[in-house]
């Protein structure tokens, strides 16, 4: 087998495991989901998952991860569905991550084709967090297309040029050290960038 081949059959295999894993997981869900509401309904606030999950002989982890299938809202499901997502990574998004951007999380896992790993790394807290993590993910991998980094980097140049028009007086005192320590940085940066 030549190189192209191996990474077919590779990348088969990856995808075989994908369905599988993908199977398995909602089967899993379907038994934990109503385990679950049966063992709320018999012990009522005392049933957690722990206790799901020592009763299934699972580990905590897995049980956790598989329900919070329960957060998914009919946009997310539609899209399990339809197979746009992986019910796995669905599962480690609202496992892992914060509820209420589940919409933008598992778009940002479809337009990325986000791995697990990636998914793990996401540093969302607030609405503000999913621009940041959608630019740092579009730098990691690369804009899907020349003109959007462009475009995405002069935007940020003249804004940037617009800003150290600001007068020093409309910052805080205690802060403008810290701000003079992060544009050094940035001039070294840019520095690099500009010798490469």
């Amino acid at each position: 087998m030549n190189k192209q081949q191996l990474t077919l059959a590779y990348n088969k295999l990856k995808k075989q495991l994908d369905t599988q894993r993908d199977s398995e997981t909602l089967k899993k869900f379907e038994i934990l989901n109503k385990a679950y509401e049966i063992g709320k309904k018999l012990h009522g606030a005392y049933f957690t998952a722990m206790r799901l999950s020592i009763d299934f002989e699972l580990p905590y982890t897995t049980t956790k991860r598989i329900l919070s299938l329960r957060k998914a809202n009919k946009t997310t499901w539609d899209l399990i569905k339809s197979k746009k997502v992986s019910v796995f990574k669905v599962a480690m998004v609202l496992c892992l991550k914060e509820v209420t951007y589940q919409d933008e999380i598992i778009q940002m896992v479809i337009k990325n084709n986000l791995s697990t790993y990636d998914i793990k790394s996401l540093r969302i807290e607030n609405y503000k967090d999913i621009k940041k993590e959608r630019l740092r993910i579009a730098v990691e991998k690369g804009f899907a297309r020349q003109e959007t980094a462009y475009n995405s980097f002069y935007n940020t140049l003249k804004r940037m040029n617009e800003l150290l028009n600001l007068e020093k007086i409309y910052l805080p005192e205690k802060k403008i050290d810290s701000l003079k320590k992060e544009l050094k940085n940035l001039k070294e940066r840019i520095e690099e960038y500009l010798n490469e």
